[in-house]
């Protein structure tokens, strides 16, 4: 299953979030962290922002935005417009009314 949005199948994504959560638990390990194993070089490096899929909409129901207020949700991580679900990588959401647009 391809997503238009996520474009990767939940089969190739769930292992590399498997190995991002593990890298980022060694981070905080007691035996301390060595450093990345044969990381990609990069030169003339900036910090920038792009795009990533989300949804916005009116919350009800969220833990910090008042009930009926916008939001934004993080970047989504899995979508299902069937089941009218999605999940950020801190939460599920569910629009009832589906989509729009």
């Amino acid at each position: 299953m391809n997503d238009k949005w996520l474009g990767t199948p939940p089969s190739m994504i769930i292992p590399r979030l498997q190995s991002l959560l593990a890298d980022i638990q060694s981070l905080a390990s007691p035996r301390g962290f060595n450093g990345p194993v044969d990381p990609v070089i990069i030169r003339n490096c900036m910090l920038v922002q792009r795009s990533v899929p989300c949804l916005i909409g009116e919350m009800s129901g969220h833990p910090h935005i008042k009930e009926g207020s916008p939001g934004v949700t993080s970047e989504l991580f899995y979508l299902d417009q069937k089941r009218k679900i999605g999940r950020s990588l801190s939460r599920w959401y569910h629009f009832d009314h589906g989509l729009i647009g």
